[in-house]
Order: structure tokens, then sequence, then C-alpha cells
């Protein structure tokens, strides 16, 4: 499906309003008051949130009955190709590409 101009024209348009809404949240940013290499107000939130999160996440695990630990990439991939993956295919990322054109 062909992107027509209007549809490019709303597209460049929500993209300018998008940066001038985060050039005013820039803009409004307090200076921080300690040294530059300081961590983020987000960070430090998420990096104590993390052992919460961890818990939840190993709570899920459990109640879902996931007890094996992760597959890693190579083993992964040649368990797909084991079932009849195709990796040269590239199915996966086109299935997004077409997602993305509706």
């Amino acid at each position: 499906m062909a992107t027509t101009l209007e549809e490019l024209e709303k597209r460049v348009l929500a993209l300018e309003q998008e940066v001038a809404s985060l050039r005013q949240l820039l803009e409004r940013r307090p200076v921080s008051a300690g040294p530059p290499d300081s961590v983020p107000p987000m960070i430090r939130e998420a990096r104590a949130l993390q052992p919460m999160i961890d818990a939840a996440t190993e709570k899920a695990w459990a109640e879902m009955g996931i007890t094996a630990e992760p597959v890693p990439v190579e083993k992964l991939r040649q368990m797909m190709i084991e079932c009849g993956v195709k990796p040269e295919e590239n199915s996966a990322s086109r299935e997004i590409i077409a997602m993305r054109e509706e």
C-alpha cells in the first residue's frame, strides 16, 4: 500500500507537534543541583523498584508453571530450524512490516 502525500503531510505535522512538545518539556526541566554525571531520578526510581519487579516476575512464572532457565539464543535458533522455521525467509519481519503498513 503506497503512502499518499496527504498521509505524509499528516505524519510530518504530527512529528513537528511532538518535537515542539518535547522542546517545551526540556525548557521547563529544572537544572540538576548535583554533578553532571549524577543519576537521573527516573533511573534511581527504576533501580529502587527492581527488586519488587524481580519478585513479581518470579511469582508470575511460578504461577504459570515456568521453571526452566531461558534458552540461549543459539539453541533457540537451532530449535526453530528443527521445527521447520527457515531463517532466510524472514517471515516474522515481513508480518511486522505488513502490520505497520495497515
